[in-house]
Parts: C-alpha cells; sequence; structure tokens
C-alpha cells in the first residue's frame, strides 16, 4: 500500500511539473502561442489571440486546482488532456496539424510523438487518480 500511495504522489507531483512547465512557456511567449493556434486556420486572428488567453486560463486553473484538491484537479487534469488530445488530432485529420506548439522541449513535435505523449499523460492521470481512490478505500 504505501508503495502505491508513492507511486501516486510522484505522478501527481510529476503531472503538477508538467503543467506548470507548459504553461509557463505559453505565458512567456503568448505570441508565438496565439500564431500557432491561428496558422491552424480554423480560427481567424482575433479569436486565435482570445482562444491562447482562455487556454492559459484553463491550464492555470488545472494547476491551481491540482494543489487545493488532488481528486477534482486529477478529474480535471483528465478531461483537459482528453480534450487537447482531441483537437491535436481533429488538426491531424483535417491536415492542419504542423507541429507541437506547447513551448520549451515540446514545441515543435511531430503529430505522432505529440499524440503518444498526451496518452502517456492520461494514463499517468488514470494511473494516479486511481491510486488514489485505491488508498481512500482501505
Amino acid at each position: 500500500m504505501i508503495m502505491k500511495k508513492n507511486i501516486s504522489e510522484i505522478i501527481y507531483y510529476l503531472l503538477i511539473i508538467f503543467m506548470s512547465y507548459v504553461f509557463a512557456n505559453k505565458a512567456l511567449d503568448i505570441s508565438a502561442f496565439q500564431m500557432n493556434i491561428f496558422k491552424t486556420g480554423i480560427f481567424n486572428e482575433k479569436n486565435s489571440n482570445i482562444l491562447a488567453y482562455v487556454v492559459l486560463i484553463v491550464e492555470f486553473s488545472s494547476i491551481i486546482l491540482l494543489l487545493i484538491n488532488k481528486r477534482l484537479g486529477l478529474d480535471f487534469l483528465l478531461i483537459l488532456l482528453l480534450a487537447f488530445t482531441l483537437y491535436i488530432s481533429i488538426l491531424f485529420y483535417l491536415g492542419r496539424y504542423e507541429v507541437c506548439g506547447c513551448g520549451g522541449i515540446l514545441n515543435g513535435l511531430s503529430y505522432k510523438v505529440h499524440l503518444l505523449i498526451n496518452i502517456l499523460l492520461i494514463v499517468l492521470t488514470f494511473i494516479s487518480k486511481n491510486l488514489a481512490n485505491y488508498q481512500k478505500k482501505i
């Protein structure tokens, strides 16, 4: 049981660090993030700019939620990661995915690598969530 708790906690903190890293990179170079959204051709410039700020607010909210309420934060993060994965998949299948625009070391990832990272994050979130729920049942 201690091992499951440790695994859950390690994953939980890694998710917080990852989301903070992605958020910080987007926030520090918001114009590049806005341009990446605009380059998809789905949104006009004004909507790309608005969407970039909405995404930042949602990502920041997920970090805060993770910090103040682990269970709710993991639920929210799982939904957020599923939504982002759906978004990049739609872009890919519409032929509009160029490269990842998340910033930092993630910037420029191909669709396949980005998809694999997202799937890994979804699985890790699910594992952390289930291990945390398992601990509460005992």
